[in-house]
């Protein structure tokens, strides 16, 4: 056990070594991985801040129920007792037609509107708050509350509450769409880094490789510089992330509140940055084994 942590030890020592012996190449190689690793990251911040803000606005929606003009109040509590018992209503609160009268009274500011009816126009309401956030099941929910008797209409906005529903759904699919174009696009871009090292040491491959050496010793110095590619270069693209949320964060705030909308910009967390380094590093790993992996088939095949 104490050899192969020496081994691993060494190799990745070495292999750090190695990088910073040449820094031009080494630069540009961490700069080539490090941009194709911020456009993604940089995306999955963008649709998890967009993500927070539909998570807003779509709260469950509400069925307003509107009584009959001439329910009395037996109709109501019996109409109230029967929201209640349903499991498929999270809520149930009662809006009495003076309560409604002097809200809207109130939201109309001076204007008196009381004195302009000899009565009050405006019938007693249920708001409802369904336990389900699925559009079918509140609009079959919808349907069944509009046909109990003293109910004169249930109203929901269904249009708007299959928008934000599309909403989710799309950004559930760009998240899953990113975390599978990063996971190959690194592998391959690994690959291909390897893959050039190992023919630039293809001679001292297979001289390794005649010494009886066996595949784990000549595969661990290139997995170990794929992960260092790898860290290092997501340390390169968190840090252009950042810098584009810094600068972009006023503009985009400035640009969304006229719409009542504010966009809070976040960052990773220490979780999601430690789901990402063991991602990178197993993709950087993988990458490299690969491309070891086929330099010794050929020689294999050439022997």
């Amino acid at each position: 056990m104490k050899h192969w942590i020496r081994l691993n030890w060494e190799a990745a020592r070495s292999t750090l070594r190695d990088l910073f012996r040449q820094p031009v190449a080494t630069l540009l190689i961490l700069m080539m991985l490090g941009i194709a690793i911020s456009l993604p990251l940089a995306l999955y911040l963008a649709v998890q801040s967009a993500h927070s803000v539909v998570g807003n606005l779509s709260a469950t929606p509400q069925i307003t129920l509107y009584m009959d003009m001439s329910a009395d109040e037996l109709d109501t509590q019996t109409i109230e007792k029967t929201l209640r018992a349903d499991a498929r209503i999270a809520e149930v609160r009662f809006i009495g037609k003076e309560q409604a009268l002097q809200e809207m009274q109130h939201s109309l500011g001076d204007a008196d509107v009381v004195a302009m009816f000899e009565e009050n126009p405006l019938p007693d309401a249920f708001a409802v708050t369904p336990s389900s956030t699925e559009p079918q099941a509140i609009q079959a929910l919808q349907q069944d509350l509009n046909n109990l008797p003293m109910i004169d209409t249930a109203q929901l906005d269904a249009r708007w509450l299959q928008t934000l529903h599309d909403m989710q759904m799309f950004l559930q699919k760009i998240l899953w769409f990113l975390a599978i174009t990063l996971s190959l696009a690194f592998v391959l871009v690994a690959h291909n880094s390897i893959r050039l090292q190992t023919l630039a040491r293809k001679e001292e491959i297979e001289i390794t490789r005649l010494l009886g050496a066996p595949a784990s010793f000549i595969r661990r110095p290139f997995v170990y510089t794929a992960l260092w590619q790898g860290l290092l270069s997501l340390a390169i693209g968190c840090g252009l992330c950042a810098w584009v949320l810094q600068r972009t964060a006023p503009q985009l705030a400035a640009i969304l509140q006229p719409y009542g909308i504010s966009l809070q910009h976040r960052f990773f967390t220490w979780q999601e940055l430690v789901v990402i380094i063991l991602i990178v590093a197993a993709l950087a790993a993988f990458g490299a084994w690969l491309a070891v992996r086929q330099h010794l088939r050929e020689y294999a095949a050439r022997a």
